[in-house]
């Protein structure tokens, strides 16, 4: 054991990892700004979580110090007590009550050991979890990843590499020391400082071929890894946290920080990864487990076991096995180099060669648009409607020409009038800026089927390249539906329109050279969206009562028609006769020919023309002729009457003028009392007075005997 106060040392040490670790820290962040490079973030991060861990071992060693200087003045005082040089009271006390220093620092391993123990695993998850732009499980390939672009990373490789060099150097003077039982405790700083070497050396080698080769993918796949790292360590050192508890302690041990990392420690511990093994596993189950002779077999044959893997690690990459669907693209050194059909082949061992495997006889399919995630809460609809929630199937909104619209609402532009705001600001109206467009919003699900017959183009030319497919896919629906109408995109030409999109779709991929052939492309919906659905089918309703309306209206047309004329042709026909005579009528040029033509005209299609073929008019004006024609019939034989009897009368009056007109008063005289009772009274005086008695009866209803004048 070493007697020249070693705890001075230790502290001194611990200053100095603290200050390299702060120091350290600070240029990492430095880098990390001038490079954006995720794997150097992950690196800071694990550098600054190592501060706390020197902070902690510079107050221990400090307070241990403190310990043993106040060990030196007790047996100071002892030996003065002894001596006789000092006598009082104060030199009576207990030697319990004068280790101040000692109790101070049973009282750090007891709360603040703990303390930095959560410190560092909150920081350790804080770093890992949630101080990064990109989620664990995201692929490398993701827009996230492909909008970080690294600069810089030549002579980042530089600094980078000096750091892990000094990193290293700090590491190993610090296990040299931990060997010994006083320093046991800088173990756990060593280890830390050997971890972040290690992602020192790590990200120097990944930025690398990103300089020489442009190639981002190892630089990602570490910043991964680091990422894990923390979170790895965190489990870690909360995991022996909670096993400290129950490990078996004999009386004046010096704990074992939970954050002495036993998986940094297969590294940072000289004696190799099988005697670290050892080491924790003695220190966990309290006796030599190391003594065993398995552990001796690993300790001897660890490093050649571990050569034997790497070398089949790398002989197992130069195998490829490609699967009877697949082709294999094989880069070198980034730069596509050949490509293999399924079946065994060899290639260069990894990351010299690498493999990509795409499937060329399998049938893709990819659904355009975007889809909101289902709703477990929402009731599944039975029916795929308009006016229904169906946001999960993938869509895509577009804009469809509508000419009708467009050409009303500049009828209106023209007509308003001028806003207050447009005149006092003196800007152009709503008419003249002409900005009005008439388009329509429809919700448009795209299914496109496709298969790769060139895995070469497929792979090399886009980093992404469904997402290329979709991209050309989208711009030329949303291009072709532009010069669309509403009436073709909804009416009976999907199948057209399919074509159309097919090979233009095909067109744009083969001048990308993304080799693939597209084999089915579907319109699977094309509808207004919800928002929308009810106020067009208001609009196709309103424009079924229009056509409704229009054919009620000809059909009462035509019913009007044929009752009047017998048929529609026959009443369009005297309308416009009808029409061009009274025209005739107000034209002063007109010739009486053209009048007496018109008429005729008139005439034949009223009455008919059996040469010509023509039948007489029907309905209510056949009828209303049928019935002219009787009254002038009847009008006609009257008038004829009248005048013979005229003529007879007259004959009768220039052979007895007397009798006629004594028999015309009598005729005028009976028609004039005629409906009237009459009374005939005769007179002679006054006194005598003589009644007559008329009998007025018809003889024929009188008696026999009075009808035969017996009386």
């Amino acid at each position: 054991m070493m007697t020249e106060r070693p705890e001075s040392r230790a502290r001194n040490l611990a200053l100095a990892g603290l200050v390299f670790e702060c120091l350290l820290t600070a240029f990492l962040v430095l880098m990390t700004l001038w490079t954006k490079s995720e794997a150097l973030r992950a690196l800071t991060f694990l550098s600054g979580c190592g501060i706390l861990i020197w902070l902690y071992l510079a107050l221990i060693y400090h307070q241990r110090v403190l310990v043993q200087e106040e060990a030196l003045e007790i047996e100071q005082l002892r030996r003065e007590r002894e001596a006789g040089i000092a006598a009082g009271a104060i030199f009576d006390l207990d030697k319990e009550e004068l280790l101040l220093a000692q109790r101070r620092l049973q009282w750090m391993y007891r709360w603040l050991l703990p303390i930095f123990t959560i410190l560092i695993v909150l920081a350790l998850l804080v770093c890992g979890l949630w101080m990064w732009s990109w989620r664990l499980g995201e692929s490398i390939r993701a827009s996230n990843w492909q909008q970080i672009e690294l600069t810089n990373a030549t002579l980042a490789i530089w600094f980078v590499g000096g750091a892990a060099f000094l990193s290293f150097l700090m590491s190993r003077y610090a296990s040299g020391m931990a060997r010994y039982p006083e320093w046991r405790m800088l173990r756990s700083g060593a280890s830390w400082l050997m971890g972040i070497t290690l992602g020192a050396v790590a990200v120097s080698g990944t930025l690398a071929p990103l300089h020489y080769a442009e190639m981002y993918a190892p630089e990602r796949v570490l910043a991964y890894v680091l990422r894990i790292l923390l979170l790895v360590l965190a489990t870690e050192v909360l995991f022996n946290f909670i096993l400290d508890f129950y490990r078996p302690r004999k009386p004046g041990d010096e704990p074992r920080p939970a954050f002495d990392s036993r998986l940094l420690g297969l590294f940072s511990e000289p004696g190799g990864i099988a005697r670290s093994i050892a080491d924790a596993v003695n220190y966990q189950f309290g006796f030599e487990v190391s003594s065993s002779w398995l552990y001796k077999l690993l300790e001897r044959a660890a490093l050649p076991l571990a050569g034997f893997a790497v070398i089949v690690l790398f002989a197992a990459s130069a195998l490829v096995i490609v699967q009877a669907d697949q082709q294999a693209v094989i880069e070198r050194f980034g730069v596509p180099h050949r490509v293999v059909d399924p079946g065994l082949h060899l290639k260069l061992p990894w990351p010299i060669d690498i493999a990509y495997k795409v499937q060329t006889q399998q049938i893709h399919e990819f659904r355009l648009g975007d889809a909101a995630p289902p709703d477990p809460k929402k009731k599944e609809e039975p029916l795929l409607l308009w006016t229904n929630d169906h946001e999960d199937e993938p869509h895509v909104k577009v804009l469809i020409s509508t000419p009708e619209l467009e050409d009303y609402i500049r009828t209106v532009a023209a007509t308003r009038p001028a806003s207050e705001g447009d005149k006092i600001m003196g800007g152009p109206t709503f008419s003249e800026s002409g900005a009005a467009v008439g388009v329509s919003i429809l919700r448009v699900a795209m299914t496109i089927q496709y298969q790769i017959h060139d895995a070469k183009e497929w792979i090399s030319t886009y980093k992404d390249p469904e997402a290329m497919l979709r991209a050309i896919a989208g711009h030329e629906l949303t291009h072709y539906c532009a010069s669309q109408t509403v009436e073709r995109m909804l009416g009976p030409e999907r199948s057209v329109i399919e074509k159309e999109l097919w090979k233009r779709i095909a067109a744009r991929a083969d001048q990308a050279k993304l080799g693939i052939d597209i084999k089915f492309l579907g319109l699977q919906g094309v509808h207004p969206p919800k928002e929308t659905a009810e106020a067009f089918q208001d609009v196709i309703g309103a424009e079924q009562k229009r056509v409704a309306s229009i054919e009620s209206a000809k059909a009462d047309y035509n019913k009007r028609l044929s009752e009047i004329a017998g048929n529609v042709a026959t009443a369009e026909a005297l309308d416009a006769a009808i029409r061009r005579l009274g025209e005739l009528s107000n034209d002063p040029s007109a010739t009486e020919a053209d009048h007496r033509a018109a008429r005729e005209e008139i005439r034949t299609l009223i009455f008919g023309d059996a040469d010509k073929k023509i039948p007489p008019i029907g309905g209510l004006a056949s009828g209303i002729i049928s019935r002219g024609r009787a009254e002038r019939w009847a009008l006609e034989n009257s008038a004829k009457a009248e005048a013979i009897r005229f003529q007879a009368l007259m004959a009768s009056k220039a052979v007895a003028p007397k009798t006629f007109m004594v028999r015309e008063k009598l005729s005028a005289l009976a028609k004039g009392l005629a409906g009237i009772r009459k009374y005939v009274v005769a007179t002679k005086n006054k006194v005598d007075i003589q009644t007559f008695h008329l009998n007025l009866q018809d003889p024929v209803n009188a008696p026999l005997n009075f009808a035969a004048g017996s009386e």
